[in-house]
């Protein structure tokens, strides 16, 4: 009997492959656990570096506090956190980050409010973008009933950039608020967005660009409701001539 003889289990496997294999995939769980601890531990370091770069310890204090209560309250944290590293990168003063902070939270703080009852972090955010653009608290609330269960990010981001880009507030917002009365999709909202940046970086007036790309899906929506009307309607009954006897 060979040695490999001897060391063979009766059935015809080594007895210490699946041993083995238990071993393996115990060292694979192993790693990959000291994987995400090691993630874990440097994405915690990377949110306490923005405020340990903060030399001035009140101001430091402050905004770990604002932050604190913010998310006690439900508000996104993330762009606050992200506020503040904007400032420390630009080397602003610590009391001036502690302002924009402050300012943020105040922001997000009317977003949600405005937005009610969404939580949602992304359209909370998008919420306090647009009024950072201009946008009113009025509007906001003025859209969420229009749109009471679906979400608002797209559309107020949407609304923020034209604004942003020299559409005139009240165009801006007639234009979005009639698309979302019409049922138009958030792609299609955020189709036209984007052919109106194009438009305006090619010289066209900002207003005038708004006006051109909503009315063309507008135009979209109505070819897509009287298709549909279309298919309800009967086919009239055909009338065959009388059979001649």
């Amino acid at each position: 009997m060979t040695y490999s003889t001897m060391m063979r289990h009766p059935t015809g496997r080594a007895p210490g492959r699946r041993l083995t294999q238990r071993a393996h995939a115990a060292a694979v769980g192993a790693l990959l656990l000291l994987a995400a601890a090691t993630r874990s531990a440097s994405a915690q370091q990377a949110d306490a570096a923005p405020f340990d770069a903060i030399t001035d310890v009140d101001a430091r204090g402050a905004i770990r506090t604002m932050i604190a209560d913010a998310a006690a309250r439900g508000l996104p944290t993330a762009p606050l956190v992200t506020k503040v590293r904007e400032g420390v990168a630009k080397r602003a003063a610590p009391d001036r980050i502690r302002v924009a902070t402050a300012t943020l939270v105040d922001r997000l703080t009317a977003a949600a409010a405005a937005l009610a009852p969404t939580r949602a972090a992304d359209e909370l955010t998008a919420g306090a973008d647009a009024l950072q653009a201009g946008v009113s608290t009025a509007t906001l609330r003025d859209l969420r009933k229009l749109w009471p269960n679906r979400s608002l990010t797209v559309p107020l981001g949407v609304l923020a950039e034209m604004v942003a880009n020299g559409v005139s507030h009240a165009n801006a917002t007639r234009r979005v608020r009639e698309l979302l009365a019409r049922g138009a999709t958030t792609t299609q909202v955020a189709a036209m967005g984007t052919s109106v940046q194009a438009d305006i970086a090619a010289g066209l007036a900002p207003d005038a660009a708004m006006e051109l790309r909503s009315k063309g899906v507008l135009s979209v929506i109505q070819a897509n409701e009287a298709f549909t009307a279309g298919i309800g309607i009967a086919a009239p009954t055909r009338v065959r001539p009388p059979v001649k006897k």
